[in-house]
């Protein structure tokens, strides 16, 4: 098996990179633009790593290189002298940050971590695998390793003809006060979900996107939002579904979907501040709107993402248990 590492800022797309993507069933945040995008706006360097197998590329790897140099507003330049490789999936908490073709390779995780500690050279401290679930760990390189525990990923199976059929499952509090909100908001806002690029345009989405990121913000890891041209090119991707509350005109609450033939991922979510002119309720509405657009599409369900899992639970979702795995080099 060969290994070639790319820096998505400056390296171009390989010819089959779009082929592997489709074919492993990955979402449009893989899209070679879209990393390109990520990694520009990055405080760490974004490494990818494609494993070919005879010449044909069979899966990959995303890191970011992280050194304790990372700053406070500063961005990526160049991989510091020492630091940690962190794997996980760019601009997305509900998914990996590596994946294959078909069945899992047992090569394929070993050899890029071989590629990563030949290129780097000495000083890196090991490898963090974010997200991972159970029975993941023995498939992981390394012997030595420390695992912690990290929010739970909701993902929400739908297997109901119609909303009413949902609603039937939900606790009768819970199911009236969510079905007494959608009328009132809907009466009060234009709600509407489709392809985003029909109902969302790209500076409101990165605005929205940068207020609730900041929000949200760690001080850890103080990440920058994502930037414009990241979301440019999500939006027009024709991959991604948009739910938008509108007043007159006016985006106050924004959720961004990315679609999928079996299992859409709830990418973000955010909304105008009560006290700033938005509506109170959104967030909970939003869940009900997002649903009834994925039993109409035919979805298997829903990948509802990390955080509120108490009140995902509420809402019939199954919390996938995960953690990060340290393992030194």
């Amino acid at each position: 098996m060969r290994v070639e590492l790319l820096d998505p800022r400056h390296d171009p797309e390989p010819g089959d990179w779009e082929e592997l993507r489709q074919a492993a069933g990955q979402r449009v945040t893989w899209r070679y633009d879209l990393l390109r995008a990520y990694a520009w706006s990055a405080q760490a360097p974004l490494a990818l790593a494609v494993a070919r197998r005879d010449g044909r590329a069979v899966g990959a790897v995303a890191a970011s290189l992280r050194s304790p140099r990372l700053r406070r507003g500063a961005y990526a330049d160049r991989h510091g002298p020492a630091g940690v490789v962190d794997v996980h999936a760019p601009a997305n908490r509900s998914q990996k940050g590596w994946w294959w073709r078909g069945d899992p390779d047992p090569d394929l995780l070993p050899a890029c971590t071989r590629a990563l500690r030949r290129h780097l050279g000495p000083g890196w401290r090991g490898t963090v695998w974010r997200e991972v679930s159970d029975g993941e760990a023995a498939r992981l390189p390394g012997r030595l390793r420390l695992r912690l525990p990290t929010a739970p990923l909701a993902t929400l199976a739908l297997p109901w003809p119609d909303l009413d059929q949902w609603y039937a499952v939900l606790d009768p509090r819970r199911r009236d006060s969510l079905r007494r909100r959608a009328r009132t908001i809907a009466a009060e806002l234009s709600v509407r979900v489709g392809p985003a690029g029909e109902l969302v345009s790209a500076d409101e989405a990165a605005r929205m996107r940068a207020e609730n990121d900041l929000k949200h913000r760690s001080r850890l890891t103080p990440a920058p939002p994502l930037p414009l041209p990241y979301l440019e090119a999500l939006i027009g991707s024709g991959e991604c579904v948009a739910l938008t509350y509108r007043r007159r005109g006016r985006l106050l609450g924004l959720s961004l979907i990315l679609d999928h033939a079996a299992w859409p991922i709830c990418l973000s979510w955010g909304a105008v501040p009560v006290e700033q002119g938005g509506r109170k309720h959104l967030y909970f509405d939003g869940y009900v709107r997002m649903i009834e657009w994925a039993i109409g599409a035919g979805r298997r369900g829903l990948v509802l993402g990390k955080g509120q899992a108490e009140v995902k639970s509420d809402l019939g979702a199954e919390l996938v248990t995960s953690s990060a795995l340290a393992v030194p080099w």
